[in-house]
């Protein structure tokens, strides 16, 4: 709205209601480089860099299909429902798994939504998936059925006014929604982040404005008398060439007749800009959830606190992708008589979840030393079906199963001459039996 439409709304019931709504959407802050589109979104370095960070790392965690024993709640790995090569290979002749995946993220991120059709095979069962761009659809109710439908736009038209040419049923295709208020269509970051993006992105091009072609005013020259036309022409002339440019900075000056140079230093009007400038990465940051130093913002983070953060962008950042997309594919994919059997698909994140092997290894040891770990506990943590006898705990003392005497070697401890089982031994079997793990999950591709 205009400053007169304001003033002229003003007093109408409507006023209030049409601000807030512009504010949310970001449509008050004046808008100086044109419509606000992905394309033009996405030349802002911060909202780039967060789409990019948390679809690549959603692209790097694969998926698996599982079928879980009621009774005993041991699983194991299988392509049963004929999905499984689908959405762990490749989803179409054209996209691969990866792909698939990042594409999946950026859709949701910009648009709210990711929505593919599903391809059908000749035996009638899902064959493929083929994404469609968010700017070619829009969601919708039958108004017969009262089901979702959701309606293309063709002819390559970006814009959802465009005429409808297809309409797909809910059945016909998968639909994951990203942050939503009503659980059935997300919400467009893109839309809800624009008067961030756009501030931004003022400041980037005031920015580029500031320092193109290299002639940032960083000081002045001084004369006690009015130069002629031809003083200043070729003063000018000499500045153009020698030192103005990249190529020419820092490049000494030769001054003559009294002509001195003064530096300017970078005024309160300046300095405010780069805070701004910071301000806003972390204002992008934060509508993503995704810590700065993701993206290379560095400003707060230190050796000591980086990682936590990075472990705080797995678990409160990227799980809720993860559990979204899951839990989205078993209900839409598989059939109820599926699900009841067991099956179900899950992104094997432990990749993400674990710092290095030894520091892993070491902390399972310790736990299984302590017994608050038994060895089926590690091995259920690592994606390993239980072994016979796993369940038992062990205690410090001789490491035998909790409550047991020193006396009692029907365990299968080994005593020392008094008893007693040197620490050290003990430490070594744990360590040697946690490897044996880790290297069975390693083959087994679950770390």
């Amino acid at each position: 709205m205009k400053v007169w439409q304001r003033v002229k709304a003003v007093f109408s019931n409507s006023y209030m209601e049409q601000y807030l709504e512009d504010w949310a959407k970001g449509n008050d802050v004046p808008n100086s480089f044109g419509t606000l589109t992905q394309e033009t979104a996405l030349k802002y370095s911060a909202f780039f860099a967060c789409n990019r960070v948390l679809a690549e790392t959603f692209a790097s965690v694969p998926i698996n299909e599982y079928k879980k024993d009621m009774k005993t709640g041991d699983r194991q790995a299988t392509d049963d429902t004929g999905l499984y090569p689908i959405l762990a290979f490749a989803p179409n002749d054209e996209t691969s798994r990866y792909n698939f995946q990042e594409s999946m993220m950026y859709q949701i991120n910009l648009g709210g939504n990711f929505v593919a059709e599903r391809l059908i095979g000749r035996n009638g069962k899902i064959a493929g998936f083929s994404q469609i761009p968010w700017q070619l659809y829009d969601i919708t109710r039958d108004q017969n059925t009262r089901r979702l439908i959701y309606n293309l736009h063709g002819g390559g038209d970006d814009s959802v006014n465009a005429p409808s040419t297809t309409v797909l049923r809910r059945d016909q295709v998968l639909h994951i929604p990203g942050v939503s208020t009503n659980g059935i269509v997300g919400m467009s970051l893109l839309a809800y982040a624009a008067g961030t993006i756009r501030l931004g992105s003022t400041y980037d091009t005031f920015n580029q404005k500031f320092y193109d072609n290299g002639a940032t005013p960083t000081g002045v020259f001084e004369h006690e008398k009015f130069l002629k036309d031809e003083a200043y022409n070729r003063l000018k002339k000499d500045i153009d060439e020698r030192y103005t440019g990249l190529m020419n900075s820092g490049r000494p000056m030769l001054l003559e007749d009294d002509l001195k140079y003064k530096p300017l230093t970078i005024n309160p009007i300046d300095a405010e800009l780069l805070s701004s400038r910071k301000f806003q990465v972390e204002d992008i940051c934060r509508f993503f959830r995704v810590q700065p130093h993701m993206i290379q913002h560095l400003e707060k983070s230190t050796n000591n606190n980086i990682e936590q953060q990075s472990l705080e962008f797995v678990m409160y950042t990227m799980l809720p992708h993860f559990k979204r997309v899951e839990d989205n594919i078993n209900s839409q994919l598989l059939t109820p008589q599926q699900r009841a059997k067991g099956y179900y698909f899950e992104f094997n994140m432990a990749t993400l979840l674990r710092g290095d092997s030894k520091a892993m290894a070491e902390s399972f040891s310790k736990g299984i030393q302590w017994g608050y770990y038994s060895v089926n506990d590690v091995r259920r943590m690592l994606n390993l079906n239980k072994v016979e006898g796993g369940d038992t705990h062990l205690q410090p003392l001789n490491m035998v199963p909790l409550g047991t005497t020193p006396s009692d070697t029907s365990t299968g401890a080994a005593p020392t001459d008094d008893g007693k089982e040197d620490d050290d031994e003990v430490d070594e079997k744990i360590t040697y039996k946690v490897n044996e793990i880790m290297d069975e999950a390693g083959n087994k591709g679950n770390i």
